[in-house]
Protein backbone atom coordinates (compact mmCIF):
# COMPACT_ATOMS: atom_id res chain seq x y z
CA UNK A 1 0.00 0.00 0.00
CA UNK A 2 1.60 3.33 -1.30
CA UNK A 3 1.75 6.31 1.64
CA UNK A 4 2.82 9.56 1.66
CA UNK A 5 2.68 12.97 3.80
CA UNK A 6 0.14 13.77 5.24
CA UNK A 7 -0.81 17.45 5.87
CA UNK A 8 -0.17 17.40 9.29
CA UNK A 9 3.37 15.59 9.30
CA UNK A 10 3.84 17.91 6.03
CA UNK A 11 3.26 20.77 8.54
CA UNK A 12 5.35 19.48 11.38
CA UNK A 13 8.09 19.05 9.24
CA UNK A 14 7.94 22.53 7.91
CA UNK A 15 7.57 23.74 11.67
CA UNK A 16 11.35 22.21 12.58
CA UNK A 17 12.62 23.58 9.45
CA UNK A 18 11.84 27.06 9.73
CA UNK A 19 12.60 26.46 14.04
CA UNK A 20 16.04 25.07 12.46
CA UNK A 21 16.27 28.47 10.22
CA UNK A 22 15.59 30.40 13.53
CA UNK A 23 18.23 28.72 15.72
CA UNK A 24 20.58 28.90 12.92
CA UNK A 25 20.58 32.47 11.43
CA UNK A 26 21.64 34.41 14.43
CA UNK A 27 24.75 31.92 14.67
CA UNK A 28 25.47 32.98 10.86
CA UNK A 29 25.09 36.38 11.35
CA UNK A 30 27.25 36.14 14.16
CA UNK A 31 29.62 34.34 12.51
CA UNK A 32 29.95 37.10 9.27
CA UNK A 33 30.57 40.15 11.94
CA UNK A 34 33.14 38.05 13.18
CA UNK A 35 34.61 37.73 10.14
CA UNK A 36 33.92 40.98 9.02
CA UNK A 37 35.97 42.43 12.53
CA UNK A 38 38.71 40.37 11.49
CA UNK A 39 38.89 41.75 8.14
CA UNK A 40 38.32 45.13 9.81
CA UNK A 41 41.40 44.44 12.23
CA UNK A 42 43.41 43.56 9.23
CA UNK A 43 42.84 46.56 7.19
CA UNK A 44 43.82 48.56 10.47
CA UNK A 45 47.37 46.88 10.26
CA UNK A 46 47.33 47.54 6.76
CA UNK A 47 46.69 51.02 7.01
CA UNK A 48 48.48 51.51 9.63
CA UNK A 49 52.04 49.75 8.13
CA UNK A 50 51.13 52.65 5.19
CA UNK A 51 51.69 55.56 8.16
CA UNK A 52 55.03 53.46 9.09
CA UNK A 53 56.41 53.91 5.97
CA UNK A 54 55.18 57.16 5.47
CA UNK A 55 57.04 58.15 8.48
CA UNK A 56 60.17 56.50 7.29
CA UNK A 57 60.05 58.27 3.71
CA UNK A 58 59.36 61.55 5.97
CA UNK A 59 62.41 62.16 8.68
CA UNK A 60 60.01 60.52 11.03
CA UNK A 61 57.17 62.58 10.81
CA UNK A 62 53.54 60.91 11.13
CA UNK A 63 51.06 62.01 7.87
CA UNK A 64 50.74 65.84 7.82
CA UNK A 65 49.87 69.00 5.98
CA UNK A 66 51.23 72.30 7.01
CA UNK A 67 48.65 75.25 6.69
CA UNK A 68 49.74 77.58 3.94
CA UNK A 69 48.61 81.38 4.16
CA UNK A 70 45.21 82.31 2.34
CA UNK A 71 46.34 85.16 -0.37
CA UNK A 72 44.54 88.22 0.42
CA UNK A 73 43.23 87.25 3.74
CA UNK A 74 45.44 88.54 6.39
CA UNK A 75 45.72 85.88 9.10
CA UNK A 76 43.91 83.03 7.32
CA UNK A 77 45.33 79.79 6.94
CA UNK A 78 44.07 76.56 4.91
CA UNK A 79 45.17 73.17 3.96
CA UNK A 80 45.39 72.40 0.43
CA UNK A 81 45.96 68.44 -0.96
CA UNK A 82 45.27 66.37 -4.04
CA UNK A 83 41.98 63.76 -3.83
CA UNK A 84 40.46 61.24 -5.82
CA UNK A 85 40.81 61.29 -9.46
CA UNK A 86 43.73 62.89 -10.21
CA UNK A 87 43.21 66.83 -10.70
CA UNK A 88 40.67 66.88 -7.85
CA UNK A 89 42.11 69.44 -5.26
CA UNK A 90 40.51 69.68 -1.58
CA UNK A 91 40.78 73.00 0.03
CA UNK A 92 39.81 74.04 4.24
CA UNK A 93 40.51 76.02 6.93
CA UNK A 94 39.83 73.09 8.96
CA UNK A 95 43.49 72.23 9.66
CA UNK A 96 41.96 68.82 11.27
CA UNK A 97 40.50 67.72 8.21
CA UNK A 98 43.03 65.26 7.99
CA UNK A 99 41.45 63.26 10.35
CA UNK A 100 39.66 61.73 7.18
CA UNK A 101 41.63 63.30 4.48
CA UNK A 102 44.92 61.36 5.26
CA UNK A 103 44.88 59.35 2.17
CA UNK A 104 45.60 62.23 -0.11
CA UNK A 105 48.84 62.26 1.70
CA UNK A 106 49.81 58.68 1.29
CA UNK A 107 48.94 57.92 -2.08
CA UNK A 108 52.24 58.05 -3.14
CA UNK A 109 52.53 55.16 -0.96
CA UNK A 110 49.91 53.45 -0.82
CA UNK A 111 47.09 54.59 -4.66
CA UNK A 112 43.97 54.70 -4.17
CA UNK A 113 43.41 51.86 -7.17
CA UNK A 114 45.03 49.35 -4.97
CA UNK A 115 44.40 50.08 -1.16
CA UNK A 116 40.49 51.76 -1.28
CA UNK A 117 39.23 48.54 0.00
CA UNK A 118 41.19 48.47 2.86
CA UNK A 119 40.08 51.91 3.65
CA UNK A 120 36.45 51.35 3.84
CA UNK A 121 34.94 49.66 6.95
CA UNK A 122 34.29 46.27 5.75
CA UNK A 123 30.21 45.89 4.40
CA UNK A 124 31.12 48.93 2.29
CA UNK A 125 30.79 49.43 -1.33
CA UNK A 126 35.13 48.58 -1.81
CA UNK A 127 34.64 50.19 -5.57
CA UNK A 128 36.64 53.37 -6.28
CA UNK A 129 34.11 56.10 -6.02
CA UNK A 130 33.22 58.21 -9.25
CA UNK A 131 32.80 61.75 -9.71
CA UNK A 132 29.39 61.07 -9.96
CA UNK A 133 28.91 59.56 -6.85
CA UNK A 134 30.84 62.65 -5.23
CA UNK A 135 29.68 65.54 -6.98
CA UNK A 136 25.92 64.61 -7.64
CA UNK A 137 25.61 64.38 -3.70
CA UNK A 138 23.31 66.66 -1.54
CA UNK A 139 25.88 67.75 0.93
CA UNK A 140 30.01 68.70 1.33
CA UNK A 141 30.82 65.64 3.61
CA UNK A 142 30.79 62.45 0.59
CA UNK A 143 34.35 62.52 1.30
CA UNK A 144 34.53 61.66 4.62
CA UNK A 145 31.78 59.08 3.94
CA UNK A 146 34.01 57.66 1.41
CA UNK A 147 37.01 57.20 4.16
CA UNK A 148 36.15 54.96 7.15
CA UNK A 149 39.40 55.37 8.99
CA UNK A 150 39.62 58.00 11.39
CA UNK A 151 43.26 59.71 12.26
CA UNK A 152 43.43 61.15 15.74
CA UNK A 153 43.80 64.73 15.98
CA UNK A 154 46.38 64.29 18.45
CA UNK A 155 49.33 63.40 15.84
CA UNK A 156 48.17 66.76 13.89
CA UNK A 157 49.43 68.71 16.64
CA UNK A 158 52.03 69.27 19.38
CA UNK A 159 50.86 67.81 23.05
CA UNK A 160 50.94 71.24 24.36
CA UNK A 161 47.33 71.67 22.70
CA UNK A 162 46.12 68.81 24.38
CA UNK A 163 47.26 70.14 28.20
CA UNK A 164 44.59 69.38 30.52
CA UNK A 165 45.26 72.56 32.43
CA UNK A 166 44.96 74.16 28.59
CA UNK A 167 47.41 75.03 25.92
CA UNK A 168 49.47 77.53 25.60
CA UNK A 169 49.11 80.72 23.65
CA UNK A 170 49.36 81.24 21.10
CA UNK A 171 47.58 78.20 20.04
CA UNK A 172 47.96 78.13 15.85
CA UNK A 173 51.94 77.67 16.35
CA UNK A 174 51.19 74.41 18.08
CA UNK A 175 49.97 73.07 14.45
CA UNK A 176 52.87 70.72 13.44
CA UNK A 177 54.34 67.54 12.40
CA UNK A 178 54.42 64.77 14.83
CA UNK A 179 57.72 62.44 14.97
CA UNK A 180 56.92 58.90 16.16
CA UNK A 181 59.51 59.01 19.06
CA UNK A 182 57.14 61.62 20.87
CA UNK A 183 54.70 58.79 21.37
CA UNK A 184 55.55 58.05 24.64
CA UNK A 185 52.59 54.94 25.24
CA UNK A 186 52.21 53.56 21.66
CA UNK A 187 50.67 50.27 22.84
CA UNK A 188 48.05 52.55 24.18
CA UNK A 189 47.81 55.25 21.99
CA UNK A 190 45.33 55.06 18.96
CA UNK A 191 46.62 55.88 16.02
CA UNK A 192 43.85 55.31 13.77
CA UNK A 193 39.92 53.77 14.11
CA UNK A 194 36.74 52.42 11.95
CA UNK A 195 34.45 55.24 12.30
CA UNK A 196 31.49 53.49 10.01
CA UNK A 197 31.32 50.09 11.50
CA UNK A 198 29.36 49.03 8.45
CA UNK A 199 29.66 44.64 8.95
CA UNK A 200 27.51 45.36 12.50
CA UNK A 201 23.83 43.57 11.76
CA UNK A 202 22.35 46.15 14.15
CA UNK A 203 23.06 49.89 14.61
CA UNK A 204 24.34 50.76 17.83
CA UNK A 205 24.00 53.35 20.48
CA UNK A 206 26.02 56.36 19.32
CA UNK A 207 27.37 58.68 22.18
CA UNK A 208 30.27 61.34 22.57
CA UNK A 209 30.86 61.12 18.81
CA UNK A 210 31.79 57.03 18.94
CA UNK A 211 29.60 53.79 18.29
CA UNK A 212 29.28 52.24 21.41
CA UNK A 213 31.04 49.20 20.12
CA UNK A 214 33.58 47.15 20.35
CA UNK A 215 36.15 49.00 17.16
CA UNK A 216 38.43 47.79 15.19
CA UNK A 217 41.66 50.39 15.39
CA UNK A 218 45.43 50.42 14.89
CA UNK A 219 47.94 51.85 17.76
CA UNK A 220 50.72 53.66 17.21
CA UNK A 221 53.31 50.33 18.29
CA UNK A 222 51.34 49.09 15.05
CA UNK A 223 49.15 46.30 16.79
CA UNK A 224 45.28 46.63 15.94
CA UNK A 225 42.56 45.56 18.28
CA UNK A 226 38.96 46.04 18.91
CA UNK A 227 38.21 48.32 21.54
CA UNK A 228 34.99 50.07 22.78
CA UNK A 229 36.32 53.99 21.82
CA UNK A 230 33.45 54.85 25.10
CA UNK A 231 36.20 52.90 27.41
CA UNK A 232 39.34 55.26 26.48
CA UNK A 233 40.32 57.99 28.76
CA UNK A 234 37.98 61.45 28.60
CA UNK A 235 39.50 63.86 26.08
CA UNK A 236 40.29 67.59 26.46
CA UNK A 237 39.34 70.08 25.19
CA UNK A 238 40.87 71.19 21.44
CA UNK A 239 41.42 75.02 21.81
CA UNK A 240 41.87 74.71 17.79
CA UNK A 241 38.00 73.25 17.35
CA UNK A 242 36.16 75.04 19.63
CA UNK A 243 36.52 73.08 22.70
CA UNK A 244 36.33 69.42 20.64
CA UNK A 245 36.81 67.22 23.57
CA UNK A 246 36.13 63.64 21.69
CA UNK A 247 38.07 60.41 23.16
CA UNK A 248 40.81 59.31 20.93
CA UNK A 249 40.94 62.74 19.22
CA UNK A 250 42.00 64.90 22.08
CA UNK A 251 43.60 62.37 24.46
CA UNK A 252 45.23 64.34 27.08
CA UNK A 253 48.73 65.05 26.69
CA UNK A 254 48.40 64.45 23.50
CA UNK A 255 50.69 61.59 21.93
CA UNK A 256 52.45 61.88 25.55
CA UNK A 257 49.56 60.23 26.57
CA UNK A 258 47.44 57.05 26.92
CA UNK A 259 43.58 56.14 25.62
CA UNK A 260 43.51 53.05 27.80
CA UNK A 261 44.81 52.22 30.99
Amino acid sequence: MRRGFTLVELLVVIAIIALLIAILLPALAGARTSGRRTLGLSNAKTVATVFETYAGKHQDTYPFAPPQEVPGVPGAKMIFFPWYPDGVMIGTTDLFTIEWAWPALVKDIAPWEENYATWVSPGMDTALPTDEDRFGAEDEHVGEREISWRYSNSFLADPLLFRPEGAPEPVERLIRAVRSHEVVFPSTKALLWDTHLAYLTREPEAREGHWDAPTPMAFADMHAEARNPLEANPGVPNAMRNGYDVRLHSTPNGVRGSDFQ
